[in-house]
């Protein structure tokens, strides 16, 4: 993403999106990891993963966990659960085997997902009794 400075001179800037938590490729990680940051995989993950931030899961990325994030995008491969304030993204290359739970699920073609998944409910979506006048 480039920003135009509109301040002075025009100036061009290249913004640069952080991943504060890498779980690099060959690395193999057993255990529970809690942050507010936001996580990339590339290796290997057995435990729960909890963050306010977004997790991505690298299509070099193995996960077997519960993952609870803000929003979380699988291009590799998970077996497990999947809970998400906002979007879950399955990518072409991505593989997930157990549960969604989120505001919004994506599957890009190509993806493959085998489990349940339930849209969560906020108060705009809630079914109110119909009344006859």
């Amino acid at each position: 993403m480039y920003m135009l400075r509109l301040s002075g001179k025009p100036k061009l800037q290249r913004r640069y999106a952080a991943t504060d938590t890498l779980f690099g490729e060959k690395t193999l990680f057993e255990g529970n990891c809690t942050s507010e940051a936001d996580m990339r995989i590339e290796g290997e993950v057995t435990g729960d993963l909890l963050t306010t931030g977004e997790v991505v899961i690298g299509e070099k990325g193995f996960v077997r966990s519960t993952v609870t994030a803000r929003d979380v995008t699988i291009a590799g491969r998970m077996e497990g659960a999947v809970k998400a304030d906002g979007i879950v993204r399955i990518t072409a290359t991505g593989r997930l085997i157990g549960t969604v739970q989120a505001g919004s699920l994506i599957i890009e073609k190509g993806a493959l997902f085998q489990g349940t998944s339930q849209m969560a409910v906020t108060s705009d979506d809630r079914i109110f009794p119909c009344a006859m006048i």
